[in-house]
């Protein structure tokens, strides 16, 4: 059973969570991917929202409601309750755990390269306070 205002809480937090990506966007692309392409490759980071969007929201979690819906007199479906969504959230809960164990995997994997960029900017700070 929800608690009442949790839809509110819900919109705030994906609310939140799309802020943050498109703001994390922009310096991730340019620092791992350099600028060369860098418009090219903001695109395709980009591209994924309105892509996962109709994916999920209007292809899949429309095919599984009409499967879990009952043809009424008229042809139309009609499904009442949890059961009509409850394969849609498992597959996004699924999608969402998917991307945060790759978000886990590429934090490990440009942990040297962030260790770098840190450690050079250090440098160039502490030459110039010498200078």
């Amino acid at each position: 059973m929800a608690m009442p205002g949790s839809l509110y809480i819900g919109s705030i937090v994906v609310g939140i969570c799309y802020g943050v990506r498109l703001a994390i966007s922009v310096p991730a692309a340019s620092e791992l991917f350099g600028l060369k392409y860098y418009g090219l490759i903001y695109n395709v980071l980009i591209l994924n929202l309105p892509l996962g969007s109709f994916l999920f929201s209007g292809l899949l979690a429309g095919l599984l409601y009409d499967a879990q819906a009952t043809t009424t007199a008229d042809g139309g479906n009609t499904c009442v309750g949890a059961h009509c969504y409850r394969l849609v959230f498992i597959v996004m809960a699924i999608a969402c755990i998917v991307g945060f164990g790759l978000d886990i995997l590429l934090s490990i994997r440009t942990k040297s390269l962030y260790g770098k960029i840190y450690a050079s900017r250090k440098s160039k700070k502490t030459s110039t306070i010498l200078s």
